[in-house]
């Protein structure tokens, strides 16, 4: 499990055109530009912020055991859409998530781990606008379809109203939503 605001932090360490912004926009722009372009991730010798590192250490395993499965990551705490393309740069920079080339669409992407948000309840006033943006993202889009288009969720509540609304949007954008 990895919380929302530890991945922020982590971008912004990363990321100095991310540490820069100063929006939820330009925060989504960033980092979509940044799971979608085709050279790799510059990387120095250090060790990177925790989360990037717990990230590493799956694609090394990945790299030990190719036919292993890597299963999905919760990322709790998600309040705003940036907070879960935060999780797929990081997936991006480990080698976990390679998008195909824009001209090709979807077909061709490559996505190892699954991304799991998890809503608290004061979130899930926003849960809905929170995956509609990220089903409408180019990344996540290629993300899910990578993934056969099926997002996990996780509610920290018991919300079957908001499930149901979650139900819905999914189906409307084809995506198989399970909680």
């Amino acid at each position: 499990m990895e919380d929302a605001g530890e991945l922020q932090a982590a971008c912004r360490g990363l990321m100095s055109s991310y540490a820069r912004t100063g929006t939820e926009t330009e925060r989504w722009g960033v980092l979509t530009r940044g799971c979608l372009q085709r050279w790799p991730v510059e990387r120095f010798g250090e060790p990177g912020p925790p989360p990037a590192e717990r990230f590493d250490e799956i694609a090394l395993r990945l790299l030990c055991e190719p036919d292993a499965d890597p299963g999905s990551i919760v990322i709790a705490g998600v309040e705003r859409p940036s907070d879960m393309l935060c999780a797929l740069w990081l997936a991006r920079r480990s080698g976990l998530f390679l998008a195909a080339a824009s001209a090709r669409g979807a077909a061709g992407s490559r996505s190892r781990l699954g991304l799991v948000p998890s809503f608290k309840p004061a979130a899930l006033a926003h849960a809905t606008y929170t995956l509609a943006t990220l089903y409408a993202n180019a990344a996540y889009k290629r993300h899910l379809a990578a993934r056969g288009n099926a997002q996990r969720i996780q509610l920290e509540s018991d919300a079957e109203l908001v499930h149901e609304r979650l139900a819905r949007q999914a189906r409307s954008w084809g995506v198989q939503l399970s909680v």
